[in-house]
């Protein structure tokens, strides 16, 4: 190896200058074994946007709705940390910290760098914000952990890395969300919460640790602990000043002298609370949302109980000490003389009382769900094509990211931040979207132009509504898509037109088929869409290049377009009709029924399908029972899905070469679109819904149910964990504790974020559906699958948010536009291919331009291909994007399969480096952890074998 990559390689690690950081060998206190061990841990949690946007909470504006404001935290509490070297604190947000880092003198930095050294302040998770573990994508958890990783690592180095986790405010944790972070390093994971009935058993049993066994196919685990009161101080002992808690007054001859008493008090809760816990060393937490401000006030009230516990009941053999999540792991595990209990399942659904179950939100805001869902695949594709042509990191790429991860926040992508926060959510994705837009433009061009010409490439946000200026108002025009799949790919393309033919042809100058349809009548109605176009052109794009590019030129030919093109002319059909509707192509067929319209059949299986609503409980909240539907909370009035108001009025079929189609008419607003693609084995459901009607004063939670009916699932089905391993589901059940589901509807939700199914074992027959965005879902009827798709309440749930979910939008309800896959294959394989397709679309560009289809192909390439040759196909590129200045690529090469899923599949997978990209020359491949922080070695071969679920990390160094 050249000296050269040598010093590069030691270079990578540690940052010169003031990054450079020695650990203290005495970073955790002394704890004694026959002592019980008080780990104070001072905190302040802080949301990446809730009830105030990011701006407003860091800064501390718009305090008439929270007193709140970060940068005086930082202010604070390091002057608190800098006076005592006895004194601790825990950050996790990097939002908030990297923003005030940026603000601060070298003097200050010098002094921040110093209580890291010593083991004062300690980062804990170092994510970008922390993220909720039900509605965020495996993907973006990743990256927005890597995010903050990166931060800390390329400002403190090694030192500062993470050692433990806390996740204290989520709404229920996921089982793959632990193995995200114990393939991360971590050693240390805290929960906040967890269902009432099963703490209340770990409580008894004195199971608030335990080993999680996170992943069936990788073997990862991961210590747990449950931490005793939330994130929250001992009652009646909170001392920040946005508390009224009685202070501590130990001057004797004061009048007001209580510390004494106050103590008494404070030995008794510590007490109590170490019954429930294995060894002598338990946490106090000691903080709550948006503490510290003015630490003083805390750290002078604790210092006082410390000194005067440690002396009063030092007989008692009680000692208090500050302290942080990962000494107090340290010291758990060093402490413990038996083995732990072991957990297999995840911690969902939340139940925080008997009728509060946190099952709302996993499908709360589903217009921003999609959003969140859509710029996670523009992100990735952005990045890739950074990676691919300038290999540099840029301002625009960064932006978007920090948005991507601000919006995996807890309160963000989960829907249950106030509307003005979630305002700004949106606006932060829509910058990332138009940055990536010119991004997009600058490398397309750089890719295909042959004479370097150019073209203005649009990306058109409002294709979900048939809208885009270009296509519009262009002829000729051109579209290209860019495949971010490392395989070969086909897509049946969508572009929202006005009237007239259009002759589409491809990069080898062929005719391609296509058709016309008119768009549908319930997406020209959507508010606020505002457009020309009245049809869609629709072709099918074949074998698109992995990693690759493709144009295709489209014109309104002279004369008539020619049999490549076909004009689809609807049929209406009105209900009741004299017998069932049966529609064939392709080789599927639909059928539905006659009288309701609704699907009732697919090929020979019974399949039915239906939009149905559950009125929302009202309430005042006052007792648990008067608990009302929120933005958190699903709480049904009932436990029967409702039809809509009326069946469907009719059904309209178009038939074509490419798609046929079947739309089910339900009212003005609400409509459902059945897609046969043409070499496609699944359908597709379009759904349009909105506005929710609430005249009558009801709120409503619109399902879509999904039933096999001779499929004897026996109340199992089987969901999705972040978009990876699956996970069995049993109704009313918990694997790991006995439970009362006092809510039988509510309580047997769960998140999907790519799909679910149900499954017959005897007949081995199954129903698969995707889904094209984070949801709810649940299998309340044999062989059925019901996805909550739209929510719109009247009341809030009292958990904090202070509004109710009623979302509008051009002054009325707000409409949502979606789309469910349905397979009914035997093979669970096809939906994993299935899922990497629905997450990964190509993304479109359209340019206008005054070329003929023979002279554009003169004028630029039509096809390139960035990868040369195909991945294995069970393997998923998962990131490719620039890592620093220096033109090192980040890449994560994904098995997305596990342990005996697929007989063929679940095999370990090879991958040779040698030749794979076709612009990038690899000079040295260095491996690191999943969030890239820390290294594990120099690979000396260009061979990478993945088991199943394993994701390998590499950093690349390239050359010119």
């Amino acid at each position: 190896m050249h000296v050269v990559t040598i010093l590069c390689l030691v270079c990578s690690w540690i940052k010169l200058g003031e990054s450079v950081c020695y650990r203290s060998p005495n970073a955790c206190p002394q704890t004694e074994k026959d002592f019980l061990n008080v780990h104070i841990v001072p905190h302040s949690h802080d949301d990446v946007g809730w009830l105030k946007t990011v701006e407003q909470y860091y800064y501390g504006t718009n305090n008439s709705i929270q007193n709140a404001a970060v940068q005086y935290t930082y202010d604070s509490v390091l002057e608190e940390l800098w006076k005592d070297s006895e004194k601790k604190f825990v950050s996790v947000e990097m939002e908030f910290f990297s923003h005030w880092w940026k603000e601060q003198t070298s003097h200050v930095k010098r002094k921040v760098h110093k209580v890291v050294e010593r083991g004062q302040l300690e980062f804990v998770g170092g994510g970008w914000c922390m993220n909720d573990e039900a509605t965020a994508s495996y993907v973006d958890i990743i990256d927005q952990m890597t995010m903050g990783l990166k931060f800390l690592n390329d400002t403190f180095g090694e030192c500062a890395a993470p050692k433990a986790v806390w996740q204290i405010d989520p709404f229920g944790h996921s089982k793959e969300q632990a193995s995200i972070f114990a393939q991360m390093g971590f050693e240390y994971l805290f929960l906040g919460r967890i269902d009432y009935q099963d703490k209340a058993l770990r409580m008894s049993n004195g199971e608030m640790e335990m080993m999680w066994d996170a992943s069936d196919s990788l073997g990862t685990e991961i210590f747990t602990g449950v931490l005793y009161n939330t994130y929250g101080p001992p009652p009646g002992f909170c001392f920040d000043v946005l508390c009224g808690d009685e202070t501590i007054v130990d001057d004797p001859d004061s009048p007001m002298f209580n510390i004494d008493r106050r103590s008494k008090q404070l030995v008794a809760y510590i007490l109590e609370q170490s019954k429930h816990y294995r060894t002598n060393n338990i946490i106090l937490t000691m903080g709550e949302d948006f503490h510290y401000q003015y630490a003083h006030a805390w750290y002078k009230n604790l210092d006082k109980l410390i000194k005067y516990i440690n002396k009063v009941y030092f007989n008692s053999q009680i000692r208090l000490f500050y302290s942080t999540p990962s000494c107090y792991g340290q010291a758990v595990k060093n402490a413990l003389v038996e083995a732990l209990p072991r957990k297999t399942d995840d911690f969902f659904p939340y139940a925080s009382d008997p009728h509060a179950y946190w099952t709302g939100y996993f499908t709360s805001r589903p217009t921003f769900k999609g959003l969140v869902r859509q710029t996670s695949n523009l992100l990735q594709a952005c990045k890739q094509i950074q990676a691919v042509t300038v290999r540099r990191r840029s301002n625009v790429l960064n932006q978007f990211q920090r948005s991507q991860a601000i919006a995996q926040h807890h309160d963000a992508v989960t829907g249950t931040a106030k509307q003005h926060v979630n305002n700004d959510y949106i606006v932060r994705l829509d910058q990332g979207i138009r940055g990536c837009s010119g991004v997009f433009s600058e490398s397309f061009n750089h890719l295909l132009s042959l004479n370097g010409s150019t073209l203005n490439q649009e990306y058109c946000a409002m294709l979900n509504i048939s809208q885009c200026q270009t296509t519009e108002q262009n002829s000729p025009f051109i579209v290209t898509l860019y495949n971010p799949l490392a395989f070969r790919s086909s897509h049946t393309v969508r572009i929202p037109v006005t009237d007239g033919s259009y002759a589409v042809t491809d990069h080898e100058g062929r005719l391609v088929a296509s058709q016309m349809v008119p768009i549908a009548e319930a997406v020209l109605l959507l508010p606020g869409r505002n457009s020309n176009a009245t049809n869609e052109l629709i072709f099918r794009a074949e074998d698109l290049p992995p990693l690759g590019l493709r144009s295709y030129h489209v014109k309104t030919p002279e004369g008539k377009p020619g049999k490549r093109m076909l004009r689809s002319r609807p049929r209406t059909i009105q209900l009741p009709n004299k017998e069932d509707i049966l529609v064939s192509a392709y080789g599927l067929s639909l059928k539905f029924d006659r009288q309701t319209g609704h699907l009732v059949q697919i090929g020979n299986e019974s399949v039915q399908q239906q939009l149905l609503f559950y009125p929302a409980m009202a309430g005042n909240n006052s007792r648990f029972e008067f608990r009302a539907s929120g933005a958190y909370i699903f709480r049904p009035n009932g436990t029967d899905a409702l039809p809509l108001e009326q069946p469907a009025t009719k059904l309209t079929t178009i038939f074509g070469p490419v798609t046929t189609e079947i739309r089910q008419h339900i009212n003005t607003n609400t409509m459902q679109i059945f897609r046969l693609h043409r070499d496609e084995s699944f359908i597709e459901l379009d759904w349009i819904l909105g506005p929710i009607p609430i005249e009558d004063g009801i709120g409503k939670e619109y399902i879509s149910r999904f039933t096999a009916p001779e499929i004897r699932n026996n109340g199992t089905f089987f969901t999705d964990s972040n978009g990876r391993e699956m996970l069995q589901r049993q109704l009313n059940h918990r694997l790991t504790y006995k439970v009362n589901v006092t809510e039988p509807t509510a309580g047997n939700f769960y998140p999907v974020n790519s799909f679910a199914y149900v499954e017959d074992k005897s007949t081995r027959s199954r129903m698969t559906v995707l889904n094209d965005r984070a949801q709810g879902v649940s299998s309340l009827l044999p062989g059925s699958l019901e996805f909550m798709i739209h929510r719109r309440l009247l009341h809030d749930d009292a958990f904090g948010v202070g509004e109710a979910l009623n979302e509008t939008a051009y002054g009325v309800g707000l409409a949502a536009r979606g789309s469910h896959w349905l397979g009914v294959e035997n093979s669970r394989s096809v939906a994993r291919f299935l899922a990497q397709r629905m997450a990964r679309s190509p993304i479109l560009t359209f340019s206008p331009t005054a070329l003929s289809a023979e002279e554009f192909r003169k004028s630029y390439r039509m096809e390139v291909a960035l990868l040369n040759r195909d991945l294995p196909p069970n393997v998923n590129l998962l990131t490719l994007e620039p890592w620093d200045d220096q033109g090192r690529i980040l890449v994560r090469f994904e098995h997305f399969f596990g342990v005996g899923e697929d007989e063929q599949f679940s095999q370990p997978a090879s991958i040779s480096l040698k030749g794979l990209f076709a612009t990038l020359n690899i000079w040295t491949v260095e491996e690191v952890n999943l969030s890239s922080n820390r290294p594990i070695k120099i690979l000396d071969t260009d061979e990478l074998v993945l088991k199943p679920m394993e994701i390998r990390t590499l950093i690349l160094s390239t050359y010119q």
